[in-house]
């Protein structure tokens, strides 16, 4: 027997109550959104909301996996150019900077890191779905960089962590405690500029 077909107007509805709570999560704390404005905002019934996310963590959750999946796809797609491992590099900083620097990516992991204290599975989906995904496919980039001989790599996954990490440095830090508005283009490009430097020129074969 075949799989049911999603109907194509429920999946219309789907998306767009999604696309307006990641709109409102992005400009409200999560205790300030509630299901009735959703509702209003879309707009659906209530009925309907329900019928697609059964609450509002569910609903949060799956705003943060629609997230996780966009950086992810971009990781991808970059680490699948064929170019040197240097432009390679710097392709990939400027994807991941330009994606978890906006302020509505800032607001929404800052709402996720707030919540876990209060649905501590909640974190660690956030975690498997977004940090731990981008990191294994760059650790898997790097170890194939390794076997060719272009890069001398001997902990992948503690050097694809060490990469990320230098990208966002104190600067995602200031972002998520208000501290920094806004990165400009020319301060991200900054970072990623020196932080491959460091990371090529020192994982260069010996």
């Amino acid at each position: 027997m075949g799989r049911k077909k999603q109907n194509p107007q429920e999946s219309v509805k789907h998306q767009r109550v999604l696309d307006m709570a990641a709109k409102m999560f992005m400009t409200q704390s999560y205790h300030e959104v509630s299901m009735d404005a959703l509702a209003d905002a879309v707009p659906v019934s209530k009925r309907t909301l329900y019928n697609h996310f059964k609450d509002k963590k569910a609903l949060f959750s799956a705003v943060m996996q629609a997230r996780c999946q966009y950086v992810f796809k971009r990781f991808t797609e970059e680490l699948q150019q064929v170019r040197s491992v240097e432009q390679t590099l710097i392709g990939l900083g400027r994807q991941f900077l330009g994606v978890v620097l906006e302020p509505d990516a800032v607001n929404i992991y800052r709402t996720a890191i707030m919540q876990t204290q209060h649905f501590p599975d909640l974190g660690k989906r956030f975690y498997e779905m977004g940090p731990k995904r981008s990191t294994a496919v760059l650790a898997e980039y790097l170890r194939k960089m390794h076997g060719e001989g272009k890069l001398h790599i001997t902990d992948a996954e503690l050097a694809a962590n060490t990469f990320l990490g230098m990208l966002i440095n104190r600067t995602h830090m200031k972002c998520l405690l208000g501290l920094k508005k806004s990165v400009s283009k020319a301060e991200r490009e900054k970072i990623i500029r020196y932080v491959v430097q460091v990371f090529f020129h020192g994982n260069q074969p010996r």
